[in-house]
């Protein structure tokens, strides 16, 4: 969902930046956000779920309504926590799927889903449900996610495990607990998933790199679908520097060399996007042989 409504205020001033994000669990998301967490919490099992894996103090089971203290619960050393608490919420409603038809007034799994995206969205939340609906990750512009849901149903029609990686690399990139070094690597992976059984298919030891060697040397061997200034089909050129982008970028691949250093997360972010394009391209044919 991509929210449009401006502000009466802003709407008159003509202001059209992008508004401010909100981090954590502020004043006006509050509320309904757990209220929302209380028709989640209404079944016992999703609850003892939760609190075993945040590690929650036995007071809230313990309690006489362990559903209302856990949709209620606070921490003040942790102002992450209620935050945490949505993205496993989200998570166990994914695996035990306790809602049907008729129950909690006919609310499903998906319903509160998209109860909880349309919260999140006009409150203006840093964070939305993430593409897999089992749990939360930053949010991203429209555009960048609807990109990268075409490279993983694209990369599912050819082969599983690209998909599968992009999701990983995704969800290490834009979760709640950002972890870049994970995101680039699964980043790798997706394009291996795709490239190594086209380009590198006899090959027992395929890797990225071996991809873009064989790319990069034998540049006149494949074109591209696009059509370059003179009309003929286009150059692998922008493909063979891509891959050099992204294998090059990985500098915590080895340990102990001059250049090692860990990855930051604009470059994990950056990786995820430009596999999210390659992976594409491959999975759809746009780079063939001549």
């Amino acid at each position: 969902m991509t929210r449009t409504w401006r502000r009466l205020t802003d709407r008159l001033s003509g202001k059209h930046d992008p508004e401010v994000l909100y981090e954590e669990l502020p004043d006006h998301l509050a509320v309904p956000v757990r209220q929302w967490a209380l028709q989640v919490v209404s079944n016992y099992q999703v609850v003892g779920v939760v609190c075993l894996r945040l590690r929650l103090p036995s007071t809230v089971l313990n309690s006489h309504s362990p559903g209302e203290a856990l949709a209620n619960y606070q921490d003040k050393s942790n102002p992450m926590i209620f935050v945490e608490i949505v993205d496993a919420l989200l998570a166990a409603l994914a695996e035990v799927r306790p809602f049907t038809a008729g129950r909690y007034n006919g609310a499903t799994a998906s319903d509160l889903c998209r109860q909880l995206d349309f919260i999140l969205t006009e409150g203006g939340s840093a964070y939305m449900i993430n593409p897999d609906k089992n749990g939360l990750c930053r949010r991203v512009d429209e555009t960048l996610r609807q990109s990268l849901e075409a490279a993983v149903q694209a990369a599912d029609k050819q082969t599983q495990g690209a998909g599968a990686h992009l999701r990983e690399a995704f969800a290490a990139a834009y979760g709640i607990s950002p972890n870049p070094s994970v995101a680039y690597s699964q980043s790798v992976k997706a394009v291996e998933a795709v490239a190594n059984p086209l380009f590198l298919p006899k090959s027992p030891e395929p890797t990225l790199g071996a991809v873009r060697s064989t790319l990069d040397q034998g540049r006149n061997k494949y074109e591209m679908v696009v059509e370059d200034r003179t009309g003929a089909p286009a150059g692998i050129n922008a493909v063979v520097e891509l891959l050099n982008l992204l294998w090059h970028g990985q500098r915590d691949r080895h340990a102990g060399g001059p250049t090692s250093r860990p990855v930051t997360q604009e470059a994990a972010e950056t990786a995820v996007h430009a596999a999210a394009l390659l992976v594409h391209w491959v999975a759809t044919g746009v780079i063939r042989k001549k």
